[in-house]
């Protein structure tokens, strides 16, 4: 019995007949049995059709198996391909909407050669990336969980200490208010037992008094009693005297009262012992490095033969003037523009900041003359030629965090977390973050300071012979591109199709070399401003390529591939 997934014959389904495909054409994108695969195989119209067994077919995933090699909109076949659109395209896209495009082929050449091509392999890598991302961010999540689980216990622990702190304390307390409660009774209550004895002994006086009147006046004479009356009122005198001193001395009313103190009250009515605060920070990841796939075009002539500038926007115009001497240029996420310049024979220096105009906005001090910038994981660096050392800045204000790494450090490039350091005497070095250098490339320059990292290519510029080196990561040379027109490279940049931006400082012009290096295109003369420019820096999000001269003004280009 035939599984549900079976595919069936095209043809025979056309015919009305129901029988199994063997074979897949990828051309006309249908399954042929084994009789209809032979009228195929022979058939002027399709005999040179690429097929494959059904098998294969089912390998292959769902997206490749629904991808349609049919134009949506004119029903043809797509056979072309437009390098400056990167799509492929029918006969009639080509006459219409593609007439103008440079740079169209045949689909079949443009694709010959893609299981070796750096397409596949940079969309393998960049997967493998996003990969990589994906389960550190796992990985991130699970230790998130287990952390919150940790501090849960660790805060509980907390507020159970607090509570046995604060039960203590109040046992404490409690117990030295007792002894102030009994003080205070004990020693009322003994004043007013002895007021009690003193008031019993004046009743016993006070009765033998009445007494003693009683006596005289039923034994005595008029006389006796006269002057008896007599001295029992001075004596009574006496009794309400000492009466009145022995009330006012103790014989005072007292009581005793609890008074609350006010920091009680707070704690028999506050409604919590505290707030639980939930704070949020950027996770502590590599940030997916946007990987610049390869184009579908080897040799990205159609980008590098549609190349205009068109328009160029100035910037602040010479901010800084004397023997200024700008090093380097970088755009940070925010959009602000970073300049390092140097003053006064290299000495010292300052970093320029612009907004994503170019308008001025600030300088920085730097003890230290600052030559290379560079960013890795969103981290500013700097290198400082006098002091010989490359270092994290604060992008607050550009203090010092920390050193990564010692020597005469000019130019430094960053690309997939690789960080490239130009060091005199040394080379270029590559590391990751917080290690140690895994390659250091020998280049026999003495005047060594300008470099770019891209991909699996790395580029310095030669000043004294005006030349533009391009190698691969073992140091081997790719090509070198020397033209009459350009005179003391200084800083390269390139963009995403390879094509490489040379500023020129003794031809006042930034150039545009081919991604081989063999061919040369003005974009920027002194017409549009340029004089002496040396920092280059491309916005790949934007296609802005920014453009710095050695007195310090700056060049906003916006760079168009196709018309």
């Amino acid at each position: 019995m035939a599984e549900a997934t079976e595919i069936g014959c095209c043809l025979c389904e056309s015919r009305n007949l129901s029988k199994i495909a063997y074979i897949w054409c990828s051309v006309c994108e249908e399954g042929l049995c084994v009789d209809c695969s032979e009228y195929h195989r022979v058939s002027k119209l399709s005999k040179q059709h690429q097929t494959f067994p059904i098998e294969s077919y089912r390998k292959l995933p769902e997206f490749i198996r629904t991808l349609s090699k049919t134009c949506s909109l004119h029903y043809e076949p797509l056979e072309l391909y437009c390098g400056t659109h990167q799509e492929p395209c029918c006969t009639e896209c080509i006459a219409t909407k593609h007439s103008l495009c440079p740079g169209t082929t045949l689909l079949s050449k443009t694709v010959k050669g893609i299981r070796d091509s750096e397409y596949l392999a940079s969309t393998k890598r960049r997967i493998a990336g996003v990969k990589s991302y994906v389960e550190e961010m796992k990985q991130n999540r699970r230790a998130n969980i287990d952390r919150l689980k940790q501090q849960r216990v660790l805060i509980c622990a907390e507020l159970a200490r607090i509570k046995d702190e604060t039960h203590k304390n109040l046992i404490d307390i409690e117990a030295k208010l007792v002894n102030d409660i009994d003080e205070h009774v004990m020693s009322e209550i003994e004043t007013c037992k002895n007021a009690e004895c003193i008031m019993k002994d004046r009743l016993l006086k006070l009765h033998e008094l009445e007494m003693g009147i009683s006596e005289a006046e039923n034994y005595g004479n008029e006389e006796q009693i006269y002057l008896g009356l007599k001295h029992l009122n001075n004596c009574l005198a006496a009794e309400e005297t000492n009466l009145k001193s022995n009330v006012e001395d103790s014989c005072h009313e007292k009581d005793i009262e609890f008074i609350l103190a006010e920091e009680m009250k707070l704690v028999t009515k506050i409604p919590s012992m505290g707030t639980i605060k939930l704070n949020v920070k950027p996770a502590v990841i590599c940030s997916i490095v946007p990987k610049l796939s390869a184009q579908m075009f080897s040799s990205n002539e159609a980008s590098y033969n549609s190349m205009p500038i068109c328009y160029v926007k100035s910037g602040s115009p010479g901010i800084v003037i004397g023997t200024a001497n700008t090093r380097s240029m970088i755009q940070l996420s925010d959009g602000k523009i970073v300049l390092s310049v140097a003053y006064e024979k290299d000495t010292h220096g300052y970093f320029y900041l612009f907004d994503s105009d170019g308008h001025y906005i600030e300088r920085k001090f730097s003890y230290r003359c600052p030559f290379g910038l560079s960013m890795v994981n969103q981290k500013l660096i700097a290198s400082f030629e006098t002091a010989k050392v490359a270092k994290y800045l604060d992008l607050a204000d550009f203090s010092n965090i920390s050193d990564i790494a010692n020597g005469k450090i000019y130019g430094l490039s960053c690309y997939d977390n690789i960080l490239a350091m130009a060091i005199r005497g040394n080379g270029i070095t590559l590391s990751k973050e917080g290690e140690k250098p895994f390659k250091t490339i020998n280049v026999k320059y003495r005047y060594l300071a300008y470099i770019h990292l891209w991909k699996n290519k790395l580029f310095y510029s030669d000043f004294t012979e005006h030349c533009v080196y391009c190698l691969d990561l073992d140091g081997e040379e790719i090509w070198r591109a020397k033209f009459d027109e350009i005179k003391g490279p200084r800083n390269i940049c390139t963009d995403p199709f390879g094509n490489v931006f040379v500023a020129a400082v003794e031809s006042d012009a930034v150039f545009a070399l081919s991604p081989d290096g063999k061919k040369c295109k003005k974009l920027l003369s002194v017409d549009d401003g340029m004089k002496e420019p040396k920092a280059l820096y491309f916005n790949t999000q934007s296609s802005e390529l920014l453009v710095a001269n050695k007195c310090g003004s700056i060049f906003i280009c916006s760079v168009k591939y196709h018309g």
